[in-house]
């Protein structure tokens, strides 16, 4: 729960301006004092060490041609620093313990519910927030703030996709569609798990990176529209075990078709603004699995947390900027940069 702000001079009582906040304000973005309180019990304060930007935060600090911008609030979710003090109760951090923040910080574990889903986390573009204790996870010690910021939605999406719905085997084929931020860490948790990976995307340059990670195979659509058929080329007709759709013009109608016998479409975004039909026929023929994939739930993340300690996989940053550049970070992010875009607080 983030403590009351407003704009007040240094000298009044509460007010330090080692501590702030930044606010949303016709389309840009405004630094303010913050007023720190006391922890109530259960709730912990984060440091923040750096924020990872996700296409969704270029709506609410700007707005599109479909989404009106959302002027007044902090905004922002994946975040990941050090705790710097613990309320009464607290059990699960310690002072100096490095944690990420949870966007559904309601879902703790089983199935979502509506009641998780509206359970909306708080703004992280400030020097700290109080968030209560159970809806953070602890930090890869591996890695950096910078790195650990990126997990939250772009890692346990892919996760999610990837893992979570049992889907996918070592030897299986998954497609990944396109080189974001969602499918770069669903390539790398594929290829850790022994799986084929085939990427699909139009940039000759990204494609050739994806490669580097571990893509066995990739297809460019700027030459090959016609991607699904490509795609049972390359698994000599069977097709692909998961299709990670990420909502293109036509993909869903594509993905059903590059899909196997028993084989599952995960839907994880929406990229195009028109309707993306959907092919009733190989869903029915082929006994696909069509499933939506919304982040994930506290568990999952500690799941995750697990296998990247393990695994040791490395997140793919593309820029790095300090708070105070945020308006050139929302502007590289606006560009698809191969990798996710960090503020450093």
């Amino acid at each position: 729960m983030q403590a009351p702000v407003d704009t007040m001079p240094v000298n009044q009582e509460g007010i330090n301006m080692e501590h702030f906040i930044y606010r949303t304000a016709n389309g840009r973005l405004v630094r303010e004092a913050q007023l720190v309180q006391p922890l109530p019990a259960g709730y912990v304060r984060l440091r923040i060490g750096a924020i990872a930007l996700n296409f969704r935060d270029l709506y609410i600090v700007r707005g599109n041609a479909s989404r009106p911008r959302v002027d007044g609030c902090i905004p922002f979710t994946d975040a990941a620093g050090t705790i710097d003090a613990v309320g009464a109760g607290v059990t699960r951090f310690t002072p100096g313990a490095r944690a990420s923040t949870t966007v559904l910080p309601a879902w703790i574990d089983g199935p979502l519910s509506a009641a998780a889903f509206s359970a909306g986390a708080p703004g992280v573009f400030a020097s700290s927030i109080d968030v209560h204790e159970s809806t953070l996870v602890p930090s890869p010690d591996y890695l950096s703030d910078a790195q650990a910021a990126t997990l939250p939605v772009a890692a346990l999406t892919a996760w999610h996709a990837v893992v979570e719905l049992g889907a996918l085997r070592a030897g299986d084929t998954v497609v990944v569609q396109t080189t974001g931020g969602v499918a770069l860490f669903a390539i790398q948790f594929a290829v850790a798990l022994g799986a084929r990976v085939i990427v699909v995307g139009r940039s000759p340059e990204k494609l050739e990176k994806a490669h580097a990670l571990g893509a066995a195979a990739t297809i460019n659509t700027s030459q090959t529209p016609d991607w699904e058929q490509a795609v049972l080329a390359l698994t000599a007709g069977a097709g692909a075990r998961l299709v990670l759709d990420m909502g293109l013009d036509d993909s869903l109608r594509r993905s059903v078709r590059a899909a196997a016998f028993e084989g599952t479409v995960a839907v994880i975004g929406v990229v195009q603004q028109q309707s993306n039909l959907l092919d009733i026929y190989p869903v029915m023929n082929k006994n696909l699995r069509l499933r939506g994939v919304e982040t994930g739930s506290r568990s999952m993340f500690e799941r995750m947390a697990s296998f990247l300690q393990a695994q040791r996989i490395v997140p793919v940053i593309a820029a790095q900027f300090a708070a105070d550049q945020a308006e050139q970070a929302l502007d590289c992010l606006s560009e698809s940069p191969f990798g996710k875009v960090v503020l450093r607080m």
